[in-house]
């Protein structure tokens, strides 16, 4: 039996940081394909409004959809998440699988292998069965065992390659962002070893694909680390946002539906896309969650691994999925002495103010309050260390979405949405 060991904190450190740029590109260029995709029926396909002109109540919809960025080759699946969403909660639930998760393959598979390939495979990563198997067989085996691990169906696929993302900004003919100054200077880095070159200088100019890469891939000189990051990704998603639905991108459609159906590979049907129209205009990103699969990485054999926590994966898998949360928000705790940050999400000026007198007159101390980086969320968001001490504040905010956060510097923070107006 190979000898299995733990990853060195460092390590940790770098495995998570290959993680999480891959899985943040990926996930951008999976939100401009799915928006891609609902453009093109809207303006060539339907021709009536998916809002308005029927009063027969949609269809609701529990979807799960498997998304995969695999590599230059297109055979690897470098990044690998679960999206499920149900339109009766409004809830949008992500599941991160790490490309490094050990899996034992299956009788079946060893079988189905040996008979596409001429041999067999008993164990790999989960990124490689792709690259073992052929792409063409990603859902026998790959979303096989997503589906084995978490004890659920897979509806759908999309397939993208992480090319995709620089060909579709510069279908739209690039992007105009301000590039941040950081320590006096733009963003500069090399990597010779993975090609990786970015020299971006600060100030407002209008990125190419490469350029637009360079950008959201850039992690190195930030002081808030991975935030400052995230900050600027975000800036570049604002500045997509505004490109997109200027009126001059019409001229562009054609280019843009070419290059998303020359980069894309999925097995979900143009005409299964009505049936999520009539739910885009109330989708909100404050019920997006992200998840990874609980486990640990570590050593074996020499290879790094991640070990999915098979014990733990069934509650975790429910907790994620079911939204059953009246046996938490039943759970009331009336504590006065949490400590409180508020931040204003909305356009309505002096909003944190207002909601800090109004807790303190009732006996709550705010120890903070200040304005969201985020966008304005249509409902108030609170997220608590603990649940039941949250619950509290719900006859303040009645339609305040919960979530739990065990990382925070505060026991509860209120993030202002536009249902306090």
């Amino acid at each position: 039996m190979s000898e299995k060991k733990k990853l060195k904190k460092k390590q940790k450190k770098a495995l998570g940081r290959i993680f999480f740029r891959v899985m943040v590109i990926t996930f951008i260029i999976a939100a401009l394909v799915i928006g891609g995709l609902i453009f093109a029926y809207n303006h060539f396909l339907y021709k009536g409004n998916p809002f308005n002109g029927s009063n027969k109540e949609p269809d609701p919809i529990n979807k799960t959809l498997a998304v995969f960025g695999v590599d230059e080759d297109g055979y690897r699946t470098d990044v690998i998440f679960v999206l499920n969403y149900n339109s009766e909660t409004g809830k949008s639930k992500v599941i991160s699988i790490p490309r490094d998760t050990k899996v034992e393959w299956s009788q079946e598979q060893q079988e189905r292998m040996e008979e596409y390939k001429g041999y067999s495979v008993n164990v790999s990563k989960i990124n490689e069965m792709t690259s073992y198997a052929g792409i063409e067989h990603i859902r026998e085996f790959t979303i096989d065992e997503i589906e084995n691990m978490l004890g659920i169906q897979i509806d759908n696929y999309v397939i993208i390659t992480i090319d995709a993302f620089k060909q579709i900004v510069d279908a739209i003919g690039g992007v105009e962002v301000d590039v941040p100054v950081l320590n006096g200077n733009g963003l500069h880095y090399d990597d010779n070893y993975a090609d990786l070159h970015i020299h971006l200088d600060p100030g407002p100019q209008l990125l190419d694909g490469e350029a637009a890469e360079g950008l959201v891939r850039f992690r190195k000189g930030y002081a808030e680390g991975d935030v400052g990051r995230i900050k600027t990704q975000q800036l570049f998603l604002e500045a997509f946002a505004k490109k997109v639905t200027s009126p001059g991108i019409i001229t562009k459609v054609p280019n843009i539906i070419n290059t998303i159906f020359k980069t894309v590979t999925t097995d979900i049907k143009l005409s299964d896309i009505p049936s999520y129209l009539p739910y885009l205009k109330s989708m909100d990103s404050s019920n997006l969650s992200f998840n990874i699969i609980p486990g640990e990485g570590a050593y074996e054999g020499g290879k790094s691994y991640y070990f999915p926590d098979m014990e733990a994966m069934p509650g975790f898998v429910e907790g994620v999925f079911n939204d059953d949360e009246t046996s938490t928000e039943s759970k009331v705790i009336e504590d006065k002495s949490v400590s409180i940050e508020i931040l204003n999400a909305t356009a309505i000026r002096g909003a944190a103010a207002a909601a800090q007198e109004n807790l303190e007159a009732v006996g709550y101390t705010v120890n903070i309050i200040g304005n969201s980086t985020l966008e304005e969320p249509s409902t108030t968001v609170i997220y608590a260390k603990e649940v039941e001490k949250a619950n509290q504040f719900k006859k303040y905010y009645p339609n305040a979405i919960i979530k739990q956060n065990q990382n925070m510097n505060y026991d509860i923070q209120i993030i202002l949405g536009n249902d306090i107006q």
